[in-house]
């Protein structure tokens, strides 16, 4: 071999050597990132430090090297179509108790699981007569009928798709179980809420704001009931305010009431909080303790940032108020899936996880709206 090409092949190694190292130097520096980047928290301890060095649980262990024991183990699935894999009963369950913690709509709706995707309701638009009867006489006088009105409400996916690296995954400190939880629920939560204030119903659950209303206290089936602050993007005056309050609590049929709670943007708390009534005091109270929370004329204040932002002359329905749990129904598809995917992203592990979930309104008469703008005839 001339030294000619000896020296080819020594520059070409040199070359190749450099190139590893700088690559190295890359991928640390970009798993330093990520740790530094977690949302500035700490990442929660494994419980299960005694024992194996990653714990003893099988989806754990599907989650750290990708292996696939659990759905043998556990009452896991595969889903063959796609090569995702059916979240264990109990990680499942967890989700969805983060999930109601992080999404205010969550927490005050009725909440339902089905294995279908889809969901059809039948809803009575007009209460069926009663009466009394006699026993002395057989005759009844006959009543009106239920008008029947029925509503489906589907189910849509939705998906998160969080990032680590493979170093915190080989930490056995790390409780990746509930890292994992944490992060598809804090993701989740955020997309759901939304859709269940605002969304169009477009390959999304359909959103209580977006439903038709109006000022009349009778009205169509499939109709909200409204009403006006006096001008656009604020209350006329602290009177009318304190007024349309009181009005939207007793447009309320009794059925509705012990369950009846306000949501409303930050903005509109802002606001609300300096109303007063005609003796001084304000009309919001705040909280004493957990127990008992922050009241607007003796009801509940929940705040969801999901609810339009009160602006001076901009028209939005930044309050409403209303008995929730009857009024908005959210449907979910008992399977949640997940897919562990260690190449798309490299040097970091992928997790793409789906749910399904819907939601709609199903009694029109348990919540009403404020609409800031001024009424025009």
């Amino acid at each position: 071999m001339n030294n000619a090409v000896k020296e080819a092949i020594s520059e070409l190694d040199d070359t190749l050597n450099e190139f590893i190292k700088c690559s190295e130097e890359k991928t640390k520096k970009m798993e330093t990132n990520v740790l530094k980047n977690e949302n500035n928290r700490t990442m929660p301890l494994s419980k299960n430090l005694d024992g194996d060095a990653y714990g003893k649980s099988d989806f754990s262990e599907y989650i750290r090297k990708g292996t696939c024991d659990f759905l043998k183990k556990s009452l896991s699935e595969k889903d063959e179509s796609c090569g995702t894999h059916f979240i264990p009963q109990e990680i499942a369950l967890r989700i969805n108790d983060r999930l109601k913690l992080l999404s205010p709509m969550r927490a005050i709706s009725r909440v339902i699981t089905v294995s279908s995707n889809s969901v059809e309701l039948l809803v009575d638009s007009k209460m069926p007569d009663a009466g009394w009867t006699s026993k002395d006489s057989d005759e009844k006088k006959e009543t009106d009928s239920p008008e029947i009105q029925k509503i489906k409400i589907p189910v849509h996916e939705i998906y998160a798709k969080p990032l680590i690296s493979q170093e915190l995954l080989d930490d056995a400190q790390i409780d990746v179980e509930e890292w994992l939880i944490a992060k598809i629920s804090e993701k989740v939560a955020l997309l759901e809420n939304e859709a269940f204030v605002k969304g169009d119903g477009n390959e999304k659950p359909l959103g209580f704001l977006e439903v038709e209303s109006e000022d009349a206290e009778k009205r169509e089936f499939g109709k909200l009931q409204h009403f006006y602050s006096g001008a656009s993007g604020k209350f006329s005056d602290n009177s009318t305010a304190i007024n349309v309050l009181i009005d939207m609590v007793c447009a309320l049929k009794p059925i509705y009431v012990k369950n009846a709670k306000w949501i409303m943007s930050r903005s509109a708390l802002a606001v609300i909080r300096k109303l007063k009534n005609k003796d001084g005091s304000y009309s919001w109270q705040p909280a004493i303790s957990e127990a008992s929370p922050s009241t607007l004329l003796g009801y509940q204040v929940i705040i969801d940032d999901d609810m339009p932002p009160l602006t001076d002359n901009t028209d939005s329905t930044s309050i409403a108020f209303g008995d929730f749990h009857s009024g908005y129904q959210i449907v979910d598809r008992q399977d949640l899936k997940i897919l562990r995917d260690p190449y798309t992203s490299k040097p970091f592990v992928e997790f793409y996880a789906t749910k399904r979930t819907g939601g709609g309104i199903v009694d029109f008469d348990a919540i009403k709206l404020l609409k800031f703008k001024e009424k025009t005839d």
